[in-house]
């Protein structure tokens, strides 16, 4: 039996509660995603990931096995080689990177017993942003102050004003994570984790 939840996400960092607001309230996802890895601990599994989705479930065709610590000290989400020989993938890297893109949007979570997906809701129309420099998107002129809102109290966080321009640092991760800190702890004047897409690569603009 497959749970289907649907809202609008809020994700700062595994350590936070990653809030998905619902028409019947709050949750928080991190209750799904650890209740999963806590079942998947030591079980063949896989993750799947796309642009804007990311699937981490067990299968037992697998050639990896999830290890999995939550303590004071730290949260580890890997997969390891099932056969002990040296090689892994790091869901605790691949799993914030995709929350990171679909902050702010409309979300579509699957919740199974041996798994869970999130993707973005296709009903949402959003505006998208190209990588134009690095992990940076040059901001169209016409859309600062509409789409990013500059200048107003609904100001997106992920604006930043530089030599080239405006841009957005939405999908830059490392520079994003810190912007959610300061968000988090109310260090910023900008006050809404904006809904925009990344569409690609395109560093003609």
């Amino acid at each position: 039996m497959t749970t289907e939840l649907k809202g609008k996400l809020e994700f700062i960092s595994l350590w936070h509660p990653v809030k998905l607001f619902t028409d019947k309230g709050e949750i928080d996802l991190r209750d799904y995603y650890f209740k999963l890895f806590e079942k998947l601990n030591g079980i063949k599994s896989k993750m799947d990931t796309a642009m804007n989705s990311i699937t981490i479930c067990a299968d037992e065709n697998s050639d990896r096995v999830v290890k999995y610590e939550n303590d004071k000290d730290g949260i580890l989400i890997l997969l390891n080689n099932a056969d002990g020989s040296f090689g892994m993938s790091n869901i605790n890297a691949y799993l914030p990177d995709i929350l990171q893109r679909l902050n702010g949007r409309q979300v579509i979570v699957s919740v199974a017993e041996d798994g869970i997906t999130v993707t973005n809701n296709p009903d949402e129309e959003v505006f998208g942003l190209y990588y134009t420099r690095n992990n940076c998107c040059k901001i169209p002129d016409d859309k600062i102050k509409t789409v990013c809102k500059i200048g107003t109290s609904d100001c997106c966080i992920f604006t930043a004003a530089g030599a080239d321009g405006f841009e957005c640092l939405k999908f830059d991760s490392p520079t994003a994570r810190h912007l959610l800190d300061r968000y988090s702890k109310k260090e910023m004047n900008a006050s809404r984790i904006g809904n925009c897409a990344i569409l690609g690569r395109d560093e003609t603009i």
